[in-house]
């Protein structure tokens, strides 16, 4: 039995709960919380043994083989650290770290300490985006041409609306581009195998003063009623980047969260001298694929429908749509295949690693020097 601790209760760690108790040989024995009332709660709702005064409990517990870290982002980098020189594997919320030199110091050491790594992009474990990748680093759309997206959502909406991503002390230089960006961009380097090598962002800021609760509120929670503070925020709810990949294509990326009726609306689109591929999140379980001479088709999920190697992640039969909370499950799966088997699982893509986050870090760091500078920024080699 591989015993798990989960570190942060709020919105996230129950997802990761859910999908480790649909994993054989794995238990969440322990949880932890900075509001032991959630830590307490989350334990009883999910069955969970043992609930810790602090992370550091669950550190030293000699039982614990993995941490799964769910805490706010300025956590990251010092829990994550520390789990490491405790020999405990990891598997990280995104972002990876706060700092690029954070974030490389953690890949690092992980890999020195031999330690089983992974980071929670779980948008690329829905099986027709593992499909889409498939068919275009197979060749299907010729050469990548030019690739585009959003990711929009409307729960920060009202200035009553309010995160810890907000605050900077907290989330780091950036909110949106740090915690949506961060999955689409990766979506794309994922899909296409191309890396980003050059940015050009533009932030903005669309509520600059917001009521923030004097008690603490989770993720995606509306707190109308509650008591609040006047905050003037500096971090944005908007983001917009034009940039570059490896073989020269363009790009262009937007993501919003102050956007009213797109709950988590993501897409994105390859074009590419062949065909062209398109997934959005709003209709996960369909592949489109467009074509200039001949009926676009769409690709329903369906195990029957996908190559070999991508079947697997879609574990119902035609028709029976996969979600969130699976896609989930799929990236856990692997990682915890890695534990038990001691080798990486047998797909064609690599999964997400601390060198995925690693990787996106540095297209963070870059976005974030070219939305101070207003200048083209190249992102740092890997």
């Amino acid at each position: 039995m591989i015993n798990v601790g989960v570190i942060g209760t709020g919105y996230i760690g129950p997802v990761h709960i859910e999908a480790l108790n649909r994993i054989s040989g794995v238990k969440v024995k322990a949880v932890t919380d900075v509001n032991p009332e959630l830590a307490r709660k989350t334990a009883e709702n999910y069955n969970v043994e043992h609930v810790y005064n602090d992370y550091t409990e669950i550190l030293r517990d000699p039982s614990i083989d993995v941490i799964h870290n769910c805490t706010p982002n300025r956590l990251h980098y010092s829990i994550t650290k520390e789990a490491i020189k405790y020999e405990k594997h990891v598997l990280s919320e995104k972002p990876l770290a706060m700092t690029l030199s954070e974030a490389e110091e953690l890949a690092e050491l992980a890999e020195k300490k031999g330690i089983v790594t992974g980071i929670d992009f779980c948008y690329r474990y829905y099986p027709v985006v593992q499909e889409m990748a498939v068919r275009v680093r197979r060749g299907d759309a010729g050469k990548v041409r030019m690739v585009s997206g959003t990711y929009f959502q409307d729960w920060l909406f009202f200035p009553t609306d309010y995160t810890w991503r907000l605050e900077k002390s907290e989330s780091g230089e950036s909110n949106i581009a740090a915690d949506l960006g961060s999955h689409w961009f990766d979506l794309i380097q994922f899909v296409t195998g191309l890396k980003v090598v050059e940015v050009m962002a533009d932030f903005a800021t669309l509520i600059p003063v917001r009521k923030k609760p004097t008690r603490q509120v989770i993720a995606f929670e509306e707190a109308k009623e509650a008591e609040t503070v006047d905050v003037k925020i500096e971090i944005e709810e908007y983001a917009a980047v034009l940039f570059r990949l490896s073989n020269g294509a363009p790009g262009s990326f937007t993501t919003c969260q102050a956007c009213a009726g797109r709950k988590s609306d993501t897409e994105f689109q390859i074009y590419g001298d062949q065909c062209s591929f398109a997934w959005n999140h709003s209709k996960s379980t369909e592949l489109w694929i467009g074509h200039r001479e001949k009926p676009n088709e769409t690709l329903i999920e369906s195990p029957t429908a996908l190559d070999s190697s991508t079947a697997a992640y879609a574990t119902l039969p035609g028709g029976h749509p996969l979600g969130y909370h699976d896609a989930v499950l799929n990236l856990f799966k692997d990682f915890y295949q890695v534990l038990k088997n001691g080798k990486e699982p047998a797909t064609n893509i690599a999964r997400p690693t601390f060198s995925a986050g690693y990787e996106e870090m540095k297209i963070l760091n870059a976005l974030v020097e070219s939305h101070k500078t207003r200048r083209w920024v190249q992102v740092k080699n890997l």
